[in-house]
């Protein structure tokens, strides 16, 4: 799989610089500099998130995959089935408006038309979603496939993000913390976590914000549409901030 990449990029993309990330206060900071080369920042797994605020640790849904196997994968979708956005993050409905949105919408991203996620790879949508269930037993395979073959390629090419092509994201901020939300990547950086590696790669994605603010919640696209409470919108940025197992 890694090899098939590095032939879709054709040659090794522009080098960056690396830069040790040890706490939030790091990302932060580093979302406002500017030098050349771009930077890379070595992230420890336990800042990093995946879409629904997952920690990339022990217990994330493709770490455990890859550690305990597919029964892992298979409780996770059969136990996390939201119907609603406040649902998927454990927070009261309580009337709030936006509270009933579908379980993928992003209260901070701006589309002109907001749709649900496309299939993945061979699978159309009806299949399901990466990061919630319910799913299909064709999807849980693709997912496991997926997960298995990047691993067995790392541990015998190892894992160069030049070659490669990095991991991307960008920050969430609520003013007292700090975490890397993953948008390019999630199941490398899921290989890399469940392989020991005590600090992943990550890039900002340079078609997104480098940072989001919850300081900002009120002036986020959904919000100002009036389909969200500004008030639930802020509550998921923080759920990402303290991060959730499975």
């Amino acid at each position: 799989m890694l090899q098939s990449l590095r032939s879709r990029l054709g040659r090794k993309l522009r080098p960056r610089r690396e830069v040790e990330v040890s706490t939030p206060d790091d990302l932060v900071e580093l979302a406002h500099w500017i030098d050349r080369p771009p930077l890379r920042l070595m992230v420890p797994p336990g800042l990093l998130r995946m879409q629904g605020a997952f920690v990339y640790g022990p217990d994330h849904p493709f770490v455990a995959a890859l550690t305990e196997g597919e029964a892992a994968l298979r409780r996770f979708y059969a136990t996390c089935q939201p119907r609603t956005i406040s649902e998927y993050y454990g927070l009261d409905a309580g009337g709030r408006s936006g509270a009933d949105l579908p379980p993928w919408e992003i209260p901070w991203y701006g589309r002109r038309v907001r749709t649900p996620p496309p299939g993945e790879l061979s699978l159309p949508a009806e299949h399901g979603v990466s990061f919630y269930g319910p799913v299909t037993a064709q999807k849980i395979g693709l997912e496991m496939d997926r997960l298995q073959r990047l691993r067995a390629a790392v541990e015998q090419n190892g894992y160069d993000p030049d070659a490669h092509g990095d991991i991307e994201g960008y920050i969430l901020n609520d003013g007292a913390s700090a975490a890397f939300f993953v948008r390019g990547g999630k199941h490398r950086a899921a290989v890399l976590t469940a392989l020991g590696r005590d600090r992943i790669p990550v890039a900002f994605r340079p078609s997104f914000p480098r940072m989001v603010h919850a300081a900002d919640s009120a002036r986020w696209p959904l919000v100002r549409a009036g389909a969200m409470e500004f008030s639930l919108a802020k509550e998921i940025l923080e759920a990402y901030i303290r991060g959730r197992m499975q």
